[in-house]
């Protein structure tokens, strides 16, 4: 039987420049701690790596809160929507690799077509994990999701966007995916901003309303490197605009709109340039009939050896440096 329900306030993060500097798995824990502070319906159901999120604030407020399935993420999610169609507000965390690909049929189903409120979360996407090798990389995760009909896609560039999205997501519960990619340390902090599902939101825009030379569109923790790299384009003259993506499904069209009036868009993602942010937004422009030239970056059609996430990100030229010189070749 659930739980009373009791009335759902947004996360709070009192201080966003140190919860942002958190590891991204103690920062999800934290989150649903505070959660659980006006929301007795939350759980978790973890996969082994529950030892790893934090998760001790949740399971004191709420005792039998957090589920262990062992090593078995297709049980996982099928416990979860158990749990989901019972009325409780359910987190499914696990490597964002092994909670989209190796679920895939337990997703299309219990998700897809059952449409149970269940919400995924994929940690460590991207190269976060490289030093695992490519079965623990996730960069298929955003092309599997967003073909899931009813799923929504979630993509937070910070710590605290997550933790509006999962606050978000326990008061509104619905079929979704949040993808948790971590910045490499050293990475320059994005400006604090409101964040809501299903909106996009402008970093920069040298000419709002009017067409720009460049118009980027990222999502997840590598916007900070994108925003950096519009930065060394101004150095160079050109006009730039920066749109934060942080709901890849839904997509607020005015991401399309943003970009369609530049003379090159690009889009930057943690991912592989197949199917993820760069592909959904060729698809929208084609569809739109207004198409202007598009770049995708991100990381190329092949599985890397094993490495530390930033070399790995270096490699596939997702540096501000790297991203400003392949948009500047381009430009010609």
């Amino acid at each position: 039987m659930a739980r009373e329900v009791a009335a759902v306030a947004p996360a709070i993060v009192a201080n966003p420049a140190e919860f942002d500097q958190l590891d991204s798995r103690v920062a999800f824990g934290r989150a649903l701690g505070e959660i659980a502070e006006n929301d007795s319906q939350v759980m978790a159901v973890v996969s082994d790596y529950g030892r790893r999120l934090a998760l001790d604030a949740l399971r004191s407020k709420l005792p039998g809160s957090v589920v262990q399935c062992g090593i078995a993420e297709q049980n996982q999610v099928e416990v979860a929507s158990a749990l989901a169609n019972e009325g409780f507000h359910v987190f499914a965390p696990s490597y964002a690799p092994f909670i989209t690909a190796r679920v895939l049929d337990q997703v299309r189903v219990n998700l897809g077509m059952m449409e149970s409120p269940v919400v995924l979360v994929g940690l460590g996407a991207g190269y976060h994990a490289g030093i695992l090798g490519p079965s623990h990389m996730a960069l298929e995760d955003l092309a599997c999701m967003r073909s899931i009909p009813g799923l929504a896609v979630v993509t937070p560039a910070t710590n605290t966007e997550l933790a509006c999205a999962l606050a978000e997501l326990a008061h509104n519960p619905r079929p979704a995916y949040v993808r948790i990619t971590q910045a490499p340390a050293g990475d320059r902090a994005l400006p604090v901003g409101d964040f809501e599902l299903g909106r996009c939101r402008v970093l920069a825009d040298d000419a709002p309303g009017d067409k720009t030379d460049v118009a980027i569109a990222a999502c997840g923790s590598i916007t900070s490197r994108a925003l950096a790299a519009a930065g060394l384009l101004r150095e160079r003259g050109l006009s730039c605009r920066m749109v934060a993506v942080g709901t890849i499904k839904p997509l607020d069209q005015r991401v399309v709109e943003l970009l369609a009036c530049a003379r090159l868009a690009v889009t930057v993602e943690e991912h592989s340039v197949v199917g993820g942010l760069g592909g959904l937004l060729a698809e929208e422009l084609l569809d739109r009939g207004a198409a202007p030239g598009l770049l995708r970056l991100g990381a190329p059609d092949r599985y890397p050896e094993a490495d530390e996430q930033s070399r790995l990100l270096e490699r596939a030229g997702l540096t501000p440096e790297g991203m400003a010189t392949a948009i500047l070749a381009r430009l010609g």
